[in-house]
C-alpha cells in the first residue's frame, strides 16, 4: 500500500528571532497559520546571533533525530521555540567560520553565475548564512526522508537568503523551493537616490544602474535566486512589475502580506489601554520638551526603516512645516514622533532628565530637544537638519512638536521603555508617505492597532487599499495620498491638509475612523492571505515532484545545462570521439582497466590500431579508442585477425575479472577481511604506466606494483591516493646538463578514470577542514585489474585558486601545499571511503605521507562510537599498519609547529586535546618541540610496522628505538617485508615465451621454493643468449632513436651523430644506471678515477657502454648538480659515444633499460637504500646486478648470481664509516677483473657460457623471491590478516575489548610497579659457556603485588650479540608457570643456543592484556 507523503516546510529568514525590519513581522505573524497548515511539520531557520530575542532553547524528541546528523557534518545549530503565537520550531544556525568566503563565492559564480566580486561584508555574511541554511535543510531532509516518505519545501526571504536555494540545487534538488522578494535591491537603491523608477522603468538598465550604485553582488544574487527558485513571489503588484524588469522573472504568485489579528488587541474599541499607553508615552516626552502637552494634542507617528527619501520622511517633515503655519493661532497641537532606528550612543541625558536649565542649543535657548538619544553625526542627520532648516525647533509656542527616537523600541530603549506596539497604540494618525514601499507593514500594523493611517499609491499596501475600496467602498480611516507622477510640492500640500484635518477633527470623528481602519485591516488577515503562500508551496512541490519523476526516467543521453545569463561570451565544451564498431566494442572495457598494461598482446593490439598515434599519445589506450579515425576503426572491424584478437583478449579479460577475491575467515565463520571489508592501501603516488602520470620514482612504482600484484593474487585491497593535474614533472636537460622541469596536464577525459557520482548523478565530493575553510575534492576511480584505486582531485570550482593547486603537482616543494596534500590524502581519504560506503578492515599507510588518517579515524570513532580519546587510540591502532621507506632520519616527513597551527587547532579541540598535547602525537619524548613528525604519528598509532628489506628493518629499529623505551632494539615491532617488482610488467617479449616454454606457462604464479625454477638451468645457452640479444637490440634501437632527441645532445648531427652512436651495438657490454638522482645514490662514483674509467670503456677488444638516466627533485640542487656532472662527463672527449644520459626517465625507459642492459649498477651509500627495486627488474630479463650490499641485495646476493661492491653488509656495518673511494676502487676492480672479462670470454660457439651461467643463477634465484606477488603474499599473511583479526576483535560488541584494554592500561603504571622479581637461576652452563644444541634451564621467581598472574608474561631473550646489541632478531622464549609457594611464583624454560659465537640473554617480566598485540605496547618492563 502506497504511503501518502508528508510535507515539511522550512522557512529561512535573517529576521527569525532577530527583529530588524518588516520581514520579521511577515514571518512571525503568519507562523501560526503555517503551523496549522503543515500539521506542525514546520521549521523556521534563522541566524544564531547569540542574543536572539524571544527564543527558548528546548530539548524535544523532534530534535534528537537531526541533532547528530547536523553535528556529524559540523553544522552548528541551536534548537528551540520562538515565543510568539503558535510557538513554532526554530533552528538557529551558527555560520561563522563555516565557509571560506572566497571558496563559496567562487563556487556560486562557477555553478550559477552569481557575480560576487564587489560584495563586501554586508553581502558575504548573509550569503554564508543562507548557504549554510541550505546545508542544514538538506541534512534534515535526508534524515527525515530516510525514516518515512516525505517531501520538503524550503522558503527563502529576500536576497540575503537566496544562496540557500543555490545550495539546495546542488545538495537536495528534490526539495521544492520558494523565493520571496519583499523589495528589489535595485529598486530600493534607485528610489533612495530620488529616481522615479515607476515613471522610468522601461529606460533603466539593471546592470548599469547596479554598477552605478555599487549593488552588483546583491542584485546578482537576487536575480539568480529568483531565476533558480521553483516558485518566485513578491508581496505586491507594484513589486511584481519591478521584479519583471529588474530580475527578469514575472512572479508566479503575489503573496500579499497579512497580519494575525487574533494576536492584536482591538484598540479601536478598547480605548482604556490605549489611553494608558498614551500617558506612559507622553511622560518622558513632556520631560524632554520641558512642558506638559495639552490633553487634546494629536499624536502623529511615522516609523519604519530609516530611509529618509524612500520612506517619505522628507515629505512628512515638509508637510509638518506647512501644517505648522496653518495651525498657528488655532490652539491645536500636534506631536510628530519619528520612530526609526538610527545610529546612536544611548539616551541623551541632557534631553531626558527634564532639567529646564539645560538647553538643546545654548545659542538658542528657546529651541527644544529634537532627539531622545545621542546620534552619530547629529550635525549631518537628515531629520535633525531638515527640522532646523524648516523651523521645526520645538519652541514653546510651536503648534507642531517633533521628536526623533532612533532606538529600537523593545521596552529597554532608555527613553520610552515601552514596546513599539504600545507606543503605536497611543497614536492618532500613522503617517507613512513612502516614495518606495513594496508593501508597507508599518501602515498595515497601524491600521490593525486602530490607528488611522496615511499611505501612498507608491506602496503595495496603498494599492491594496485602493483595490479594497473598489470592492467595499471608501475607507475613511485609511488615506492613500497620490504620489505617482505627481509634483512634489502638490503632494506636500495634500499631506499637510490631511495633517491639519486630523489635528482639528473631533474626537468622535477620530474614534469612528479608528473603527473603520480596524475593520479594513481584517481584510488583510492571514486567514485571507496565507492561501496565497499555500498556492506557492503547492506549485513548488509540484515542480519538485516533476524533477523526482524525471530523475527516475531520465534519458541518460540528456544533459541539463545551468542557465548563466551574461553579457560576456560563455562557451561550454564537449568532446567528440569516434564511435566503436560493434565488433570492436570490447576495446573500451579493456582500455578502461589498467590490466592491459601487463598484457603484451593488449599493448600490441592498441599500438597496431594507429602506431603513430600510439607514440604521440604516450601509449594511452583510452586515447586510442576515442581518437583513432573512424575510417581506420571500420577498416579494423573488417579485419578478421584483429577482430579475433579483440575477442580473445576480451575472453582472457573476462576470465581474469571473474576471479573471486581471497578472504580470511575465522573458525566460527566470521570474515575478517574481504572486499566488503578490504585492506585500504594509502600512498601519495602510484606508478602503473607512463600514460598515467601519478608517480615520481621508486615509491610510486612500488605502490603501482602493489596494486597490480594484489590483483594477480586476488587480495581484497583498494588503493587511496591523489589525482595530480600535472603529476611529476617531465624532464629536459640542456647541453650544460641543467635539468628543466615541464609540467604537462593530465586530462581525465583521456585517462582510464571513472568519476564517482552521488545519488543525484553529480560528482561525489568530500571536504576536509583547513582552519576556517574547507578543502573540497572530487573522486576518480582507476580499476587496476581486480582492485580499485580511488583518487582525490582538488581541481574543483568549490576551491580557491590556491586550494585547487593542492593536487596539481606531486611532491610540491611549498611546505604549506605539501601539508594540505597530506591532510587530503590521510583525513580526506578516510572521509572519501566513508562517502563511498567502504569500511576497511585494515588501514595501510605506505610511508608517513598519509599518517593524518589516524587523526580522522580518532575523531570519527570518538564522535560516532562515543569513545574517549584513549579508547579510540586503542581501537584505531589495532587495525592500522605502517610501512616506512626511509632509512635516514632527515628523510622522514616533518612539519613545523607553526605550519601545523594553521590547520589543526580546531581539530585538536575535537579530540579534547590542548594544543601542546596534540603536537605530542607527532613527537618523541624529548624531541624537537617545534616539529610534528609524521613517522612518529604513524609508528605510535600502528599495530604493526615494517621496513622494506631485512637491512632496512634493522636500520629502522635502530632509528626509532626511542619510541619503545626499555626493550631490546632487535625485538621492536618494526619487521620487514622486502619489496618486489611486478614481474609481469617488466619481463621482456623475448624472455616471457622462453620461460613459458621451459619453466611452464604458469611461471608467473610460482612461489619462490617451487622446484620448477630449477628448469631455468635447462634452457639452452644459445636460446638464452638469443633472447638476451633480442631484448638488447630493442634497447639499442630505442636509444638510437631517443638520444638524438635529448636536448643535451641536440647539437650532434649528421655523420658525427652516427659516429657518436656507433658504440651502441650488440658487441658492447651495456651497463645501466637509472634511478632518482640524489646525493646518497652516488651517480658519479664511477668517475672517481676518470682516466681509469676511460681505459675501461675504450678498450677496443672489450667495448663497454654506460647508460644513465634519472630525475632530481626540482628543489634538490645537489641532485641537479649530479645530473650536470653526468652530462658533462658524457660530452667529455674521453667518453664521447661511451656514456649517454637519457632524459625524462619514466616507466617506459625503465622497461627498455631493465630488459636490455647486461649489467645493472647500483652504488648507494649504505644503509641509505631502503630497498632499491630497480635492480629487481633485471634478473627476469637475463641481466645481472652489480651492487653495493644494501637494501634488497643484502638478501639477494648468494655469491653466484651477481657481484657485490665492497663488503657484504651485516649488522655491524650499520655503524661503520663508508669510504666512497674504497667503494670506487672495489667497483673498478670488479669491472676490470670479473665483470668485463667474463662478458667477453667466449666459447668456441661464440657464446659467453660463464656469463650466461651467472645470468641463469640470477633469474632462478631472484625472480620469484623479489617479485611483488611474493611481497603482497607476505603482507597478507604477516600483516594484513593479523591486523584485520585484531581490529575485528577490538571493535566487537561496541568496542568492548578496546574499552576494556584502555581501562586496563590506565591501571598498569601503579600496579605493575608492585610486582617484583625475587630470584633468577640459570643452570646447565659451564661458567659463561654453553654448548650449541645443548639445552640449559632458566628459572625466575616473582611476587605479583597488585597484578594478576594472567596479566604477566615472563620471558627470556637469547641471541647473537656484538657485545652491545643483538645483531639479529633474538629468540624470545616464554617461561612457563611452574609452581607457587607463599606468594612466590616460579617460572621455568629450557633454552638452546643455535649458533656459535658471543650471545646475549636477558630475563624480564612484561604486562600483557591482549595476546594478539606486541608486548612493547603496554610500555612497561622489569628486567632481571
Amino acid at each position: 500500500m502506497n504511503q501518502t507523503p508528508r510535507t515539511h516546510l522550512f522557512e529561512v529568514s535573517w529576521e527569525v528571532c532577530n527583529k530588524v525590519g518588516g520581514i520579521y513581522e511577515v514571518v512571525a505573524s503568519k507562523a501560526q497559520q503555517a503551523m496549522r497548515a503543515f500539521d506542525g511539520e514546520y521549521f523556521l531557520i534563522g541566524p544564531d546571533t547569540k542574543h536572539n530575542t524571544e527564543f527558548t532553547e528546548t530539548d524535544e524528541p523532534c530534535w534528537d533525530a537531526i541533532r547528530y546528523a547536523l553535528k556529524d557534518k559540523d553544522l552548528r545549530c541551536r534548537f528551540g521555540r520562538w515565543e510568539i503565537p503558535g510557538r513554532p520550531r526554530v533552528i538557529l544556525v551558527d555560520f561563522n567560520g563555516r565557509h571560506d568566503s572566497n571558496q563559496l563565492l567562487r563556487q556560486l559564480w562557477e555553478r550559477f553565475g552569481v557575480d560576487s566580486l564587489s560584495g563586501s561584508w554586508d553581502y558575504i555574511e548573509p550569503v554564508s548564512f543562507s548557504y549554510t541554511c541550505g546545508e542544514v535543510i538538506a541534512t534534515i531532509h535526508q534524515v527525515l526522508s530516510a525514516r518515512e516518505k516525505i517531501h520538503g519545501i524550503a522558503h527563502f526571504h529576500e536576497w540575503m537568503c537566496g544562496a540557500g536555494i543555490l545550495a539546495l540545487k546542488t545538495l537536495a534538488p528534490f526539495i521544492g523551493t520558494v523565493f520571496t522578494t519583499h523589495a528589489t535591491v535595485l529598486g530600493r537603491s534607485l528610489c533612495g537616490n530620488g529616481i522615479d523608477i515607476y515613471a522610468r522603468m522601461a529606460e533603466i538598465s539593471p546592470s548599469q544602474e547596479a554598477s552605478r550604485f555599487n549593488v552588483v553582488a546583491k542584485c546578482s544574487m537576487e536575480t539568480v535566486s529568483a531565476r533558480e527558485a521553483d516558485i518566485f513571489t513578491t508581496v505586491s503588484g507594484i513589486t511584481a512589475e519591478e521584479a519583471r524588469y529588474f530580475l527578469g522573472r514575472q512572479p508566479d504568485v503575489v503573496t500579499t502580506n497579512g497580519l494575525d489579528l487574533t494576536a492584536i488587541l482591538d484598540y479601536s474599541k478598547d480605548r482604556e489601554l490605549a489611553k494608558k499607553n498614551r500617558a506612559s508615552m507622553l511622560a518622558p516626552v513632556n520631560k524632554l520638551l520641558r512642558r506638559e502637552l495639552p490633553e487634546d494634542t494629536r499624536i502623529l507617528i511615522c516609523s519604519g526603516r530609516y530611509e529618509h527619501h524612500n520612506k517619505g520622511v522628507d515629505l512628512f517633515i515638509d508637510a509638518l512645516a506647512k501644517a505648522k503655519e496653518t495651525l498657528k493661532g488655532t490652539g491645536k497641537k500636534v506631536l510628530a514622533l519619528m520612530l526609526m532606528m538610527g545610529g546612536h550612543t544611548g539616551p541623551d541625558a541632557n534631553a531626558v532628565n527634564g532639567d529646564a536649565t539645560v538647553h538643546a542649543d545654548a545659542a538658542h535657548p528657546e529651541y527644544g530637544f529634537l532627539t531622545s538619544h545621542k546620534l552619530y553625526g547629529a550635525e549631518h542627520d537628515p531629520i535633525v537638519t531638515t527640522c532646523r532648516r524648516l523651523g521645526l525647533n520645538n519652541t514653546a509656542d510651536d503648534p507642531v512638536q517633533v521628536l526623533f527616537v532612533p532606538a529600537m523600541l523593545d521596552g529597554k530603549d532608555g527613553f520610552f521603555n515601552m514596546p513599539y506596539f504600545d507606543v503605536l497604540s497611543s497614536g492618532d494618525l500613522g503617517v507613512f508617505p513612502s516614495w518606495y514601499e513594496p508593501w508597507g507593514y508599518t501602515p498595515h500594523e497601524a491600521a490593525a492597532y486602530g490607528v488611522p493611517t496615511i499611505t501612498t499609491d507608491l506602496s503595495g499596501f496603498g494599492l491594496w487599499v485602493r483595490q479594497l475600496e473598489q470592492q467595499t467602498g471608501p475607507q475613511p480611516g485609511i488615506g492613500v495620498i497620490p504620489r505617482k507622477g505627481k509634483d512634489y510640492a502638490d503632494v506636500v500640500a495634500d499631506l499637510a491638509n490631511v495633517l491639519v484635518h486630523y489635528a482639528s477633527c473631533s474626537d468622535e470623528e477620530l474614534d469612528q475612523r479608528r473603527l473603520t481602519v480596524r475593520a479594513a485591516s481584517a481584510h488583510a488577515d492571514w486567514k485571507e492571505f496565507f492561501q496565497l503562500y499555500m498556492q506557492a508551496y503547492r506549485g513548488a512541490n509540484a515542480k519538485a515532484h516533476a524533477r523526482r519523476h524525471a530523475s527516475a526516467h531520465k534519458n541518460k543521453l540528456s544533459k541539463e545545462l545551468a542557465m548563466r545569463p551574461s553579457s560576456i561570451p560563455f562557451l561550454r565544451t564537449l568532446n567528440a570521439v569516434s564511435e566503436l564498431p560493434a565488433e570492436l566494442s570490447r576495446l573500451r572495457d579493456i582500455a578502461s582497466n589498467i590490466w592491459w598494461c601487463w598484457q603484451p598482446e593488449a599493448m600490441e593490439m592498441f599500438e597496431s590500431m594507429a602506431p603513430e598515434l600510439w607514440e604521440a599519445c604516450g601509449h594511452n589506450p583510452i586515447y586510442m579508442v576515442e581518437n583513432t579515425p573512424a575510417a581506420r576503426l571500420q577498416e579494423l572491424a573488417a579485419k578478421k585477425s584483429f577482430v579475433k584478437a579483440v575477442k580473445d583478449l576480451a575472453k582472457k579479460f573476462d576470465a581474469y575479472m571473474a576471479q573471486e577475491h581471497l578472504s580470511d575467515v575465522l573458525e566460527d565463520g566470521t570474515v575478517t577481511v574481504d572486499m566488503e571489508r578490504p585492506v585500504a592501501y594509502f600512498s601519495t603516488e602510484f606508478g602503473m604506466h607512463e600514460s598515467l602520470q601519478l608517480y615520481s620514482g621508486g615509491l610510486g612504482v612500488l605502490s603501482g606494483d602493489h596494486m597490480k600484484s594484489s590483483s594477480d593474487e586476488r587480495l581484497p585491497l583498494i588503493g587511496v591516493g591523489l589525482f595530480y593535474l600535472n603529476g611529476y614533472f617531465q624532464q629536459t636537460v640542456d647541453k650544460s646538463g641543467h635539468q628543466n622541469p615541464v609540467y604537462p596536464e593530465n586530462h581525465p577525459a583521456s585517462l582510464p578514470l571513472e568519476a564517482m557520482l552521488d545519488e543525484k548523478g553529480a560528482p561525489l565530493m568530500i571536504s576536509v577542514p583547513l582552519g576556517s575553510r574547507n578543502l573540497y575534492a572530487r573522486i576518480w576511480k582507476v580499476q587496476v585489474g581486480l582492485c580499485p584505486l580511488y583518487l582525490m582531485d582538488t581541481n574543483v570550482p568549490e576551491n580557491t585558486d590556491d586550494d585547487r593547486r593542492v593536487t596539481a603537482r606531486l611532491y610540491e616543494a611549498d611546505r604549506d601545499v605539501r601539508m594540505r596534500q597530506e591532510i587530503l590524502l590521510g583525513m580526506g581519504g578516510v572521509r572519501m571511503l566513508r562517502a563511498l560506503g567502504i569500511t576497511p578492515s585494515v588501514w595501510h599507510m605506505n610511508e608517513g605521507h598519509s599518517a593524518f588518517l589516524v587523526l580522522e579515524r580518532l575523531r570519527q570513532h570518538m564522535k560516532g562510537d562515543d569513545l574517549t580519546l584513549e579508547e579510540a587510540k586503542t581501537l584505531v591502532r589495532s587495525s592500522c599498519v605502517f610501512t616506512t621507506h626511509t632509512p635516514v632520519d632527515a628523510g622522514n616527513e616533518r612539519f613545523s609547529a607553526d605550519l601545523m597551527s594553521r590547520y589543526f587547532p580546531e581539530f585538536a579541540k575535537k579530540l579534547g586535546l590542548e594544543w601542546q598535547d596534540f603536537l605530542k602525537l607527532g613527537r618523541l619524548d624529548g624531541g624537537d618541540p617545534n616539529t610534528f613528525d609524521m613517522t612518529v604519528l604513524a609508528l605510535t598509532m600502528s599495530s604493526q610496522a615494517n621496513g622494506v628489506s631485512m637491512m632496512h628493518g634493522m636500520v629502522s629499529r635502530r632509528m626509532w628505538h626511542k619510541v619503545w623505551k626499555g626493550f631490546a632494539e632487535a625485538e621492536l615491532p618494526i619487521g620487514h617485508v622486502t619489496n618486489g617488482v611486478h614481474t609481469a610488467s617488466y619481463v621482456g617479449p623475448a624472455f616471457r615465451p622462453l620461460l613459458d616454454r621451459y619453466v611452464g606457462e604458469n611461471w608467473l604464479d610460482l612461489h619462490t621454493d617451487d622446484p620448477a625454477w630449477e628448469k631455468v638451468q635447462d634452457i639452452p645457452d644459445s636460446e638464452f643468449w638469443a633472447a638476451r640479444r633480442a631484448q638488447k637490440q630493442t634497447l639499442i634501437d630505442a636509444l638510437r632513436e631517443r638520444l638524438p632527441l635529448c636536448s643535451a645532445y641536440s647539437d650532434i648531427t649528421g655523420e658525427e651523430r652516427e659516429q657518436w652512436l656507433s658504440a651502441l651495438n650488440q658487441d658492447a657490454l651495456i651497463i645501466g644506471f637509472a634511478r632518482r638522482f640524489a646525493p646518497y645514490k652516488r651517480a658519479t662514483m664511477l668517475f672517481a678515477d676518470a682516466d681509469r674509467l676511460a681505459r675501461l670503456l675504450n678498450d677496443p677488444k672489450r667495448p663497454t657502454v654506460l647508460i644513465m638516466a634519472g630525475k632530481a627533485h626540482p628543489a634538490d640542487t645537489k641532485g641537479i648538480e649530479l645530473i650536470e656532472d653526468v652530462v658533462r662527463w658524457s660530452r667529455d672527449p674521453r667518453f664521447y659515444g661511451k656514456i649517454f644520459f637519457v632524459e625524462n626517465y619514466n616507466l617506459e625507459v625503465s622497461r627498455w633499460l631493465s630488459r636490455g642492459c647486461d649489467v645493472w649498477l647500483n652504488n648507494p651509500r649504505r644503509p641509505h637504500e631502503a630497498s632499491g627495486t630497480s635492480g629487481e627488474k633485471v634478473p627476469v630479463n637475463g641481466g645481472i646486478n652489480l651492487s653495493i650490499s644494501d637494501g634488497w641485495w643484502v638478501e639477494g646476493d648468494n655469491g653466484e648470481n651477481g657481484w657485490t661492491i665492497g663488503p657484504k653488509a651485516t649488522y655491524a656495518t650499520l655503524s661503520a664509516v663508508q669510504n666512497d673511494y674504497e667503494d670506487a676502487e672495489s667497483l673498478y676492480q670488479l669491472l676490470e677483473n670479473k665483470v668485463v672479462p667474463l662478458f667477453f670470454k667466449r666459447g668456441k660457439d661464440a657464446l659467453p657460457h660463464g656469463w650466461i651461467l651467472v645470468a641463469k643463477n640470477s633469474l632462478q634465484s631472484l625472480t620469484a623471491q623479489y617479485g611483488c606477488r611474493r611481497m603482497v603474499r607476505d603482507y597478507m599473511e604477516q600483516i594484513y590478516v593479523p591486523a584485520a583479526r585484531r581490529g575485528l576483535a577490538m571493535a566487537a560488541d561496541r568496542q568492548a575489548k578496546a574499552r576494556k584494554l584502555t581501562e586496563w592500561q590506565k591501571t598498569i603504571p601503579g600496579r605493575f610497579n608492585t610486582c617484583a622479581i625475587k630470584h633468577i637461576e640459570v643452570s646447565g652452563l659451564e661458567g659463561n659457556t654453553v654448548y650449541c644444541g645443548k639445552p640449559f634451564t632458566v628459572k625466575l621467581q616473582l611476587t605479583l603485588g597488585d597484578m594478576k598472574a594472567e596479566e604477566l608474561r615472563v620471558q627470556m631473550l637469547l641471541g647473537v650479540t656484538d657485545g652491545v646489541n643483538f645483531t639479529e632478531q633474538p629468540e624470545i622464549i616464554d617461561l612457563a608457570f611452574a609452581s607457587e609457594a607463599d606468594g612466590l611464583l616460579t617460572y621455568e624454560a629450557s633454552c638452546t643456543a643455535k649458533a656459535n659465537g658471543l650471545h646475549a640473554y636477558g630475563l624480564r617480566v612484561v604486562p600483557v592484556a591482549d595476546p594478539m598485540d606486541h608486548v612493547v605496547r603496554a610500555g612497561f618492563v622489569h628486567w632481571a
